[in-house]
């Protein structure tokens, strides 16, 4: 019986094992950042303005993002919800001020639109928000 060694050539160390570890530190940073960088609340960009000032603190504020959906403290609302929330806030302080933050690339239609329902819940005081430039 002849029995021969057969050679492999090796050119190197397996990597197969790196290659693995390597893709799942991958997908783990991907997931994390994604769940990591996901908003706290309604990310607007407001548009800047020289003449804008603080409000006081007893206000009521409804977001407008670039799709026209309008969010009542971080949650996204409908028309009917807002008028509901803000009525009941507006029984409690007749004089409060309402300010909306939209975006600076939303259709100006959808910012109308949200100082309507404002109206016609009863807010008489409102106002836009916007960055002050320095």
């Amino acid at each position: 019986m002849n029995f021969e060694r057969v050679k492999r050539n090796h050119r190197g160390p397996d990597i197969t094992p790196m290659i693995d570890v390597v893709f799942f530190l991958l997908v783990f940073f991907m997931v994390f950042f994604t769940v990591r960088t996901a908003p706290l609340g309604l990310n607007v960009e407001l548009p800047r303005a020289v003449t804008g000032n603080p409000q006081a603190s007893a206000r009521f504020e409804v977001a407008v993002d670039k799709s026209g959906a309008m969010y009542v403290s971080g949650s996204r609302v409908t028309t009917a919800q807002l008028r509901q929330a803000l009525a009941e806030r507006l029984q409690v302080n007749p004089d409060m001020f309402v300010i909306v933050k939209a975006d600076k690339e939303v259709r100006y239609e959808y910012v109308v639109n949200a100082l309507d329902e404002v109206r016609a819940a009863g807010g008489y005081r409102l106002g836009l928000a916007v960055e002050q430039d320095r």
